[in-house]
Parts: C-alpha cells; structure tokens; sequence
C-alpha cells in the first residue's frame, strides 16, 4: 500500500497531518485520500504554501482526526477484507511517524490493518545507486520521477493523491529493476500468503 501524508511540517511532535493518500500497488483497487482537520495547526513555510493547492477540497472535506482514523480503518477493511498491510513510500519513516501521530489523535495507539513494517523507496534506490544503475541524481522523489520518466503534474505534486500515485508507478519499475517484478495475487491467493507469514512471525 503506497502511502503519502501532506503535514503542516516536517516535526510529527509539533505539526499535523493534513492528508492521507492510500494507493495500492494493484490498480484494480481503488485509492482513497482523506483530509484531516488538525485542532491547532502549527505551520511551517513550505507546507503553508504547498497547502493552497489542495486548500479548497480541504475546507469542504477535511474532518477530525477521530474521523479520519475511522475512514482509513473502514477503507482497509473494505478493500483488503482484514488483510494487513504493508506501507510504502519515499522516506516512508516520515509518513510512519506522522500517521501513528494521527492514530494517537484519533484515540488509537495504531491504526488497525497497517503493519509495523515499511518499505522505503529511497532505500531501494540506494541499492540500485550503489549498484552503479542509477545516478545519484535518481536518489530524490523528483529526481526519481524523472529519471524514470514518470510524469507528474505541477498541480499535483506535493498533494497525497497525487504523489501516492506517482510513487505506484516508481515502485512498480524499482521491483522490476530488483528482480522482483510485481504480479498482483488474487484475494483467495494473498489469504494464503498472509496465512503463511503468520506462521512464521
């Protein structure tokens, strides 16, 4: 599950989060964005900026914190059926931190059906990088994108939506590079991988 929050900082302790986009990387499921209303935002220059992209949709849409918890649980239990997923991202930890913030608001300890365990693009970057594949150029989001001629437009970027999306497309090509290239399971055939990796965690 591709995973990416839009804050109103980069400091999970004094900012808030702001937008949660979901995209799986099957595209036969759907995504989903939420919009969070914070109860004292505090800011920082760049996010207040960035916000004016999405500040519209924010106004009409965004909801509490205890409501946008539920909206997320209810949206993986709809969609993966109790299946837990696993988040990924670009510097996914900065994602993590912010939405344990956002369960710790919404009065959970952690959001239920979200796994403990992350992976990070930047990462699978890094071991292309130092496998001499990809310039260091590559190493960033935007620099990524473009060397991977993964289009975004301006509006987009920087919104949860928008970048989740983006990042499907990278990671998808990043497995490939890998050797692990991603075929997506049918749900009868992700029961059974979940089954097995209980046995064994």
């Amino acid at each position: 599950m591709i995973i990416d929050i839009e804050t109103t900082g980069a400091n999970p302790i004094r900012n808030d989060v702001l937008a949660v986009g979901l995209v799986p990387l099957n595209d036969a499921t759907r995504s989903f964005v939420v919009y969070v209303r914070p109860p004292a935002p505090q800011w920082n220059p760049f996010a207040q900026a960035n916000f004016q992209k999405f500040a519209e949709t924010w106004e009409s849409q965004a909801v509490s914190p205890v409501a946008a918890c539920a909206a997320i649980e209810g949206y993986l239990a709809q969609e993966f059926h109790g299946e837990v997923v696993t988040p990924i991202g670009h510097n996914i930890g900065f994602d993590v931190a912010f939405l344990r913030k956002l369960a710790f608001l919404g009065g959970r300890d952690e959001l239920e059906a979200v796994s403990r365990r992350a992976l990070d693009t930047h990462t699978m970057l890094y071991l292309l990088f130092l496998q001499g594949r990809i310039p260091s150029s590559a190493l960033s989001s935007d620099g990524a994108f473009e060397h991977f001629g993964i289009a975004v437009a301006s509006h987009a970027r920087h919104t949860a939506l928008g970048d989740a999306l983006a990042t499907r497309e990278l990671v998808i090509k990043l497995l490939d590079m890998l050797g692990a290239p991603f075929l997506p399971l049918a749900p009868s055939s992700r029961v059974e991988v979940r089954a097995h990796s209980l046995t064994r965690d």
